[in-house]
């Protein structure tokens, strides 16, 4: 649910404003209101230079080393100035050693040489040209035919000099190259003490990431502290010639107790206001236990406008179902279990939710393997397990079978959730808009439900089909008149009439592809057991006869072959449930979107 926002207006004599912005920071939940002034360039730069802090921070941190923050004797500002020079200076070496190498395949052929003696060949008026051919177009005579020298066999050519002394020596048919600038040692060398300064940096970076990262962290809140307190006196308006400013924010209902109790004893002025259709109300949400961790998924989205229903504790099952559908091996979703409950307690506290997610993830695979029948690839409808051997019996008798019953299960989770997101666009409208615009929605839906129930009657009771007709009329008849002659109370029946047949149009058309969307949940399903079953069989075909080494061999290609499965059909697992979430369930709800964080002003030191 989205939390319910009180608008505040402060007014503050401007001796006082200070202050009261750094106590306003403190209990830190006022959401300020920022007006629409043009960002100065003094705060431009700040926020550049948390850019500059944060990127930092995350080059440290993927360095993956264990923190031992109390170790540093350095401010956060100095230890940020040394890293991000050093990774200035990382960058240069790196590419330079990147033209050394280069430059080495280039001159390794012609090997060392000396400067010197190539500069008493000059003085004396002799030159040496050098010449590159392959080795099968390259001819013995020309050792005797013309002044020449080999000075190597490198990659399938011959590399050689000619020497002139003063006069022009005939043409030889090879190809001509630029003469070496330098000896390859000179190079090697070089390329040496560019390794030894790009190993000496890592070690600093490792140094600081050892001991650096806490002081940078809090150099990187105080600056952000910096700039939001910048921001919050320039989103201020003076009042009063000055005398007064004016400062405006949202606070969570829940949380302006002791927002209230702070302005009361220091009798400072201010006025409360119920959040108004035209305001731009930021959103909080605020679900507990089981739908909190899925509000990561949804902000990924958009967040809900204020006023709208949060669809978060309605997805959320729908997602964990889907995703259980997709990668549908129980041995993955044990996999997927046991890790998240064992980093739970090792990873950020930020992480926290997002194992607790996968949690739930991995339990939903369980459950999809175990319906569906496989278990680390293995088709457990094929083996001999009597639960399994017994129901495989049984779905043939009934002329189909498990993967049959995916197929049917899928369409009908897409239909369920398609309608039960209509009923949440019935609810949000009325909420919104009041019941009048809700009732072209609430015809949909009757149409729908109705049309079902009456189909399922015909078909699976005793009832004649014939005698449903009248049934049909009605329902058509009471749908029909809600979709396209009382869509909007508020408009006139010529209007409804027009708006309800293109609604028709965009539904008949769109529903139908919204709910053979939901084949893919079948379709990655088997694409995983397949994928499972084919590197069993590559295991197994693989490992050979030798009584120890295939047992080896086999687990290795199981290992790496599962590994690749459990990565590619997680990604979609995790991919597609949240398209389907994001266009057909959202779509059908009526969920508009565009909602902006809540981001109080507060304290982060």
């Amino acid at each position: 649910m989205i939390q319910p926002m009180t608008k505040y207006s402060f007014l503050v004599f401007h001796s006082d404003y200070r202050k009261f912005l750094l106590d306003l920071r403190r209990l830190g939940v006022v959401h300020v209101i920022e007006k629409e002034k043009e960002v100065t360039a003094e705060i431009r730069d700040k926020y550049e230079h948390i850019k500059d802090v944060e990127s930092v921070m995350k080059f440290l941190a993927k360095r993956e080393i264990e923190r031992r923050d109390g170790d540093c004797s350095i401010s956060g500002s100095e230890a940020f100035d040394i890293v991000k020079n050093a990774m200035a200076d990382l960058e240069v070496k790196q590419q330079h050693l990147t033209t050394l190498k280069k430059e080495i395949s280039l001159v390794e052929a012609w090997g060392d040489f000396s400067r010197e003696t190539l500069t008493k060949l000059g003085e004396n008026r002799i030159k040496l040209r050098f010449y590159s051919i392959a080795v099968k177009r390259f001819e013995e005579k020309w050792k005797y035919e013309y002044p020449i020298e080999v000075i190597s066999h490198h990659a399938g050519q011959v590399y050689f000099v000619m020497v002139e002394k003063g006069y022009l020596t005939e043409e030889i048919p090879a190809e001509e190259m630029r003469p070496p600038e330098r000896p390859i040692s000179e190079i090697i060398a070089e390329k040496e003490e560019t390794e030894k300064a790009i190993k000496l940096l890592h070690a600093l970076f490792d140094k600081h990431a050892e001991e650096s990262m806490l002081a940078i962290d809090r150099y990187f809140r105080q600056m952000v502290e910096s700039v939001e307190f910048d921001s919050t006196i320039m989103h201020t308006r003076p009042e009063a010639e000055e005398k007064v400013m004016l400062l405006e924010g949202w606070v969570p209902q829940k949380l302006k107790a002791d927002l209230d109790i702070y302005l009361e004893q220091h009798n400072y002025l201010y006025t409360e206001q119920r959040a108004t259709k035209e305001d731009k109300v930021p959103v909080a949400l605020s679900n507990k236990n089981f739908s909190k961790k899925f509000e990561m998924l949804g902000e990924l989205y958009s967040l809900p406008k204020y006023g709208e229903m949060d669809l978060t504790p309605f997805f959320a099952p729908f997602y964990t179902i889907f995703f259980g559908f997709c990668l549908g091996d129980a041995g993955y979703g044990i996999l997927m279990a046991i890790a998240a409950l064992a980093l739970k307690k090792k990873v950020p506290k930020e992480l926290k939710q997002v194992m607790g997610l996968v949690f739930y993830l991995g339990l939903s695979t369980i459950f999809f393997g175990i319906v569906g029948g496989t278990f680390f690839g293995i088709p457990l409808y094929a083996t001999s397990i009597p639960i399994y051997a017994n129901m495989n019996e049984w779905l043939s008798g009934q002329g189909t079978d498990i993967n049959n019953v995916l197929f049917y299960l899928s369409i009908g989770l897409g239909a369920i959730q398609i309608l039960f997101g209509m009923v949440l666009k019935i609810i949000n409208e009325t909420r919104q808009f009041g019941w009048k615009l809700a009732i072209g929605t609430m015809g949909w839906f009757v149409l729908l439900v109705g049309s079902i129930s009456v189909y399922s009657i015909g078909e699976f009771t005793a009832v004649e089909s014939s005698s449903l007709t009248p049934v049909w009329y009605v329902l058509l008849g009471v749908s029909g008149s809600m979709i396209l002659l009382l869509n909007n109370l508020t408009r006139n029946v010529f209007m409804n009439l027009g708006v309800g047949l293109w609604d028709s149009y965009n539904m008949v058309t769109g529903i139908l592809g919204d709910l053979l969307s939901y084949i893919r949940l079948f379709a990655l399903g088997i694409s995983s057991a397949i994928l499972g079953f084919v590197f069993n069989s590559l295991a197994v075909s693989m490992s050979g006869n030798i009584p120890v080494l295939s047992i080896i061999i086999m687990v290795i290609i199981l290992v790496i072959g599962h590994s690749i499965n459990l990565f590619m059909s997680g990604l979609g697992a995790f991919v597609h449930p949240m398209r389907l979430t994001f266009v057909e369930f959202y779509k059908n709800a009526g969920f508009s979107g565009g909602g902006k964080k809540y981001h109080p002003f507060k304290k982060l030191t």
